[in-house]
């Protein structure tokens, strides 16, 4: 046999070990967990855990990778897996019974006719042949299994050898899919020769000559200039270090360990580098595939695998792995793989056509990857190590309705699991908190412990999904808004059954029109690329965050801006600039979530019991047990919405969205009931705004509703922006323009969020840091300037680099947004005074309530005005002179007196009295609508809805118990001065001495934040809140 020549190694040279400790691990675990029988030793240089006795053979190497695919005799003894050992058991003499063993063959298995392999499913047969033989040689090897070593089994082996040696030969075209003859017979020949150990079959050599034949080099892709890229590249690259090792080939072992460092390619598609384009890991802890999707979830998983693998096999070899880049690889673990993980499931926003696989689901996902972090600790520094483990430990033990002993993935790595879980010093971290934005792949997702949630967008850069070999044939929508909830109360959501059984044109959070679409079924591989530039968002604080996305879709038919506002307790989604020319119906799809057949849970519409039919409902207020409440929610000049709300019973088949040869679903309909709540649009001019509260019960449904904690500020055509009770504010504006008292130079997002400073974990007393995040999500570069409508909340203590602070009253910034696009850009204020809030009081001249009060707050020097409210039966008597003026230090209160009248005079509106200010602006609608006048709106329920005003487009913000539930004629409501008032500016009194710590602290934030976004080339250190999340505060450190 001709051995493959490998190219010069510069990355990996041999590193000296220094010193020879040993971690406490005892003998057996150590030598499980690496798949050999060796010790570990600690290299000094760069901690990098490898074995002190080395594996100086071939056989070493090749014993290691038996163990590590069977598990040895740690997984044949573990009374855990006895279920999962004697289902791999029956699974076994299932093969073996419908084994085919008559001369002549073209088909080892019923349905698996392999023929000449002339043909795309013969093809695809060849390869789940290929699959079924190393389950075989898996069973024969495995100390536990009841065929261990049986030698009828090792003779049917040998047959089912022979017979794939007569078409997969060196001689031959490739017709079907180049996967199957470059990648997935190579790999799956690889193992099973390998676990065959001493009884090779006698086409041994003819199978390792068809596999060099068409995959020589595993940097590239045979007869192409393509080069291979993260999973395709390490899954050669492990097959070539296997072959290798079975020819006892140095130059063949080289070339396949180099290969993952790209040496030939001077590392430009290294594993372990990090890209600026194309596919791989990205600094931000995006990883991109096929050039254009999110991928972390399996093509990620792949590669985190193969290389875990790669490196267990090796280690202590001469040809150990030891490229200087490791630690970016280590750091995926945080940056990549944990923020989209919920528990054990990997989320579906990363697992691309893959969420069509009936035997992949995300829960199948996420345990290979816990499988491939256990693996990969064994390869990082001692702290690191422990670090993964205690990560992949809360996983396992959180995801209760998935046994981890007994599922879909090997022997071998269920007792790894296993071995995790019961590691009894090992503590398992906690939940995840916290939110993180991955701005390369255009994802932000949200984790609060109990739920979480992340949007799919799409735009020029970042695919709507993909399609390909027959699967995925119905994702047309998935990158159009999709929005997925995970939480403790549903976490099999969407691995039940959900993607045969949802309505593919009616996917949570998209904006849709009744277009019919074609199914995708076919061969091949694309990613429809959306049309729109505008696509990702920013985070505030580690603790809120939006995106957004100006949709176009795949037609050009429908148009619509869409923002998602994700805040610690809630989802504010809002969408404008609706249009449709298709003539079809256009509709948002507020929710539609699946639930087993006769199980839908109680609903309720407006507060009252509602009985599900396939007929939509109206409501404002729906609260659907054990899910969420969802409320509409009110936006200046916009008329009042009400929601529609169905049941539904869906069925499908996995067979009907992937119907691919190694891949395709059962026929069998399996069925889910959905609860549907959607909202109609007009052709043109359609907007929503509604508020998504996971897991609320009715009671904080109905309070929410009663006194909104978040209020929309903007729901324009192009500018969306809310302000939160805290006075968080987040925005999106679409172009350039004025909007609210923000002038912005070009499309941006913005955020605002203020808390206590502190330094080194203490707050200090009265100290604020104001942190302000701008980012352009259409990643154009150049420069945006921005004007606030307020002044500089303090004095500078942390800034971006590309930021510049052009004038402080009011505030304006302009960012170089050239040099990183899409990455955000934060500013930070210190502050000794904090703004206090304004009461605004309704009594009678006894001193008695005639209303409910309302609470104003704002940033410190921006105006605000209280205005009165009609009271039935109550005339105002006047108008205090503290109703006017400026957020200070000091908490005010504003005391509107009324005078009882003999006979009030009915009106047909709720018209509040007059005052000095703006005339207000009657309407129709049964909610507080806030309008462009720093005046009160007057709903048409006759009812009295206090609705404060402030400046600023909707700023300062109304809380407390006057809040108006929509439709309803109950005192209450939220108010807004609208977009078309600047406040008058006062600049906020500074204090400077006492400000040096908390300075001090923001600038150590600034520069954790940095690291996070990718703008400077270090991983967060292990444990930090910037890398596992857990952090829910911008306390400086």
């Amino acid at each position: 046999m001709v051995a493959v020549r490998a190219a010069p190694c510069r990355s990996q040279q041999p590193l000296d070990v220094i010193g020879d400790r040993v971690m406490s691990l005892s003998p057996s675990r150590r030598s499980f967990l690496l798949g050999a029988s060796a010790a570990l030793a600690v290299f000094a240089t760069g901690g990098v855990q490898l074995p002190a006795l080395a594996a100086t053979t071939y056989e070493d190497a090749l014993t290691r990778r038996r163990t590590f695919l069977t598990g040895g005799t740690v997984a044949a003894d573990h009374p855990g897996l006895a279920a999962k050992r004697a289902r791999i058991d029956a699974r076994t003499k299932d093969l073996v019974d419908t084994f085919n063993r008559t001369p002549g063959r073209t088909h080892l298995w019923p349905g698996l006719r392999v023929g000449a392999a002339s043909n795309t499913t013969e093809v695809a047969n060849m390869g789940v042949t290929a699959n079924q033989i190393t389950e075989l040689a898996i069973a024969w090897a495995s100390p536990g299994s009841t065929y261990y070593r049986d030698a009828s089994l090792l003779q049917d082996i040998h047959g089912a050898c022979a017979f794939l040696s007569g078409q997969y030969r060196a001689d031959r075209g490739r017709p079907g899919n180049w996967w199957f003859w470059e990648i997935g017979l190579p790999r799956q020949l690889a193992d099973t020769l390998t676990l065959l150990g001493d009884q090779q079959p006698e086409k041994a050599p003819s199978l390792l000559a068809a596999a060099d034949f068409f995959a020589p080099n595993p940097n590239r892709r045979t007869g192409s200039s393509l080069k291979e890229t993260g999973a395709n590249r390490v899954d050669k690259a492990l097959a070539c270090i296997v072959r290798g090792l079975l020819r006892e080939d140095e130059d063949q072992i080289a070339l396949g360990r180099d290969a993952l460092s790209d040496t030939e390619g001077e590392g430009r598609n290294s594993l372990f580098g990090r890209v600026t384009s194309g596919d791989g890991f990205y600094s931000d802890g995006s990883f991109i595939q096929h050039s254009a999707l999110p991928y972390s979830g399996t093509y990620g998983g792949v590669a985190i695998s193969g290389v875990a693998a790669v490196m267990a096999m090796l280690a202590g070899s001469p040809w150990q792995v030891t490229d200087p880049d490791l630690s970016n690889l280590l750091a995926a673990v945080e940056l990549t793989f944990a923020p989209f993980q919920w528990d054990v499931r990997t989320m579906d926003t990363t697992r691309g056509r893959a969420v069509s696989r009936e035997a992949s689901r995300d829960y199948d996902s996420g345990f290979a990857i816990a499988s491939a972090v256990i693996v990969l600790a064994e390869s990082a520094p001692a702290d690191q190590r422990e670090s993964f483990r205690a990560l992949v430990k809360g996983w396992l033990e959180r995801t209760t309705d998935q046994s981890v002993a007994d599922n879909g993935q090997s022997l071998a790595a269920s007792a790894r699991s296993l071995e995790v879980v019961g590691d009894e010093s090992l503590a398992a971290r906690p939940p995840r908190i916290g939110i993180t934005n991955t701005y390369n792949q255009e994802r932000i997702v949200q984790h609060r412990g109990e739920w979480a949630a992340v949007v799919n967008t799409s735009s020029r850069r970042i695919g709507r999904y993909e399609w390909g070999n027959r699967e995925n044939n119905h994702g047309w929508y998935q990158g159009d808004g999709m929005l997925f909830l995970y939480h403790t109360g549903d976490p099999a959501q969407y691995s039940a059954d959900f993607w045969p059984t949802v309505d593919p044109y009616a996917l949570p959070g998209i904006t849709v029109n009744g277009e019919q679409r074609a199914s995708g079924e076919g061969d091949g591989t694309g990613i429809p690329r959306a049309q729109n530039e505008y696509a990702g968002g920013l985070t505030v604080g580690d603790a809120i965050g939006t995106t957004a996305m100006d949709l176009t879709n795949a037609t050009g038919t429908l148009r619509a801006n869409k923002s998602w506002f994700h805040l610690t307790d809630s989802i504010v989604c809002i969408g404008s600039k609706i249009s449709d020319t298709s003539g079809t119906g256009v509709r948002t799809i507020v929710e539609n979530r699946g639930f087993a057949t006769g199980a839908l849970p109680a609903v309720s519409a407006d507060g009252a019991p509602l009985t599900l039919t396939d007929d939509l409902a109206p409501a404002r207020v729906v609260h659907v047990d054990g899910h969420a409440g969802i409320l509409a929610l009110a936006a200046p000049g916009r008329a009042e919405q009400r929601f529609g709300v169905r049941s539904q019973q869906r069925t499908g088949t996995w067979e009907a969205i992937n119907s691919g040869g190694d891949t395709g679903g059962s026929s069998e309909a399996v069925a889910r009931d959905y609860v549907r709540i959607e909202q109609a649009h007009e052709s043109a001019g359609g907007w929503y705004a509604y508020q998504i509260l996971p897991l609320a019960d009715a009671a904080r449904t109905a309070a929410a509703a009663d006194a909104p904690q978040v209020v929309v500020v903007l729901a324009d055509d192009d500018a969306h922006l809310i302000e939160t009770g805290d006075g968080s504010r987040l925005g999106h504006f679409f172009a350039a323009g004025t909007w609210g008292g923000y002038t912005v130079t070009g499309a941006c997002a913005i955020g605002l969020r203020r808390a206590p400073a502190a330094t080194g974990g203490t707050a200090v007393a009265g100290a604020h840091l104001t942190e302000i995040v701008v980012a352009q999500p259409t990643k154009a570069g150049g420069t945006v300037s921005v004007t606030f409508p307020f002044d500089a909340p303090g004095t500078v203590a942390g800034v971006d680099e590309a930021i510049t602070v052009v004038a402080t009253s009011p505030l304006q910034l302009e960012v170089d947004v050239d040099a990183r696009r899409g990455r955000e850009h934060r500013l930070f204020f210190a502050s000794l005074a904090t703004p206090e809030p304004v009461t605004v009081h309704h009594r009678d001249e006894d001193g008695e309530a005639v209303a409910p009060d309302v609470v104003l707050t704002g940033e410190l020097g921006e105006a605000f005005d209280a205005v009165p409210v009609e009271v039935e039966g109550y005339e105002l008597t006047g108008t205090p002179a503290n109703a006017s003026g400026t957020f200070g230090d000091e908490p005010v209160s504003v005391v509107f007196v009324y005078a009882r009248v003999a006979e009030p005079s009915p009106t047909d509106t709720a018209s509040p009295t007059p005052t000095d200010t703006a005339s207000p602006t009657p309407t129709d609608t049964a909610s507080p609508t806030p309008t462009g006048t720093a005046s009160p709106t007057p709903t048409g329920t006759g009812g009295s809805t206090p609705t404060p005003t402030g400046s600023a487009g909707g700023s300062p913000t109304a809380s407390g118990s006057g809040g108006g539930r929509p439709g309803d004629d109950r005192p209450g409501g939220t108010g807004d001065s609208g977009p078309g008032r600047l406040p008058s500016t006062g600049a906020g009194v500074l204090g400077i001495g006492a400000l040096a710590a908390a300075t001090a602290g923001a600038g150590a934030l600034l520069r954790r934040r940095q690291v996070m976004s990718g703008s400077e080339p270090d991983a967060p250190e292990p444990g930090s809140e910037a890398s596992d999340g857990s952090a829910d505060t911008t306390a400086a450190e």
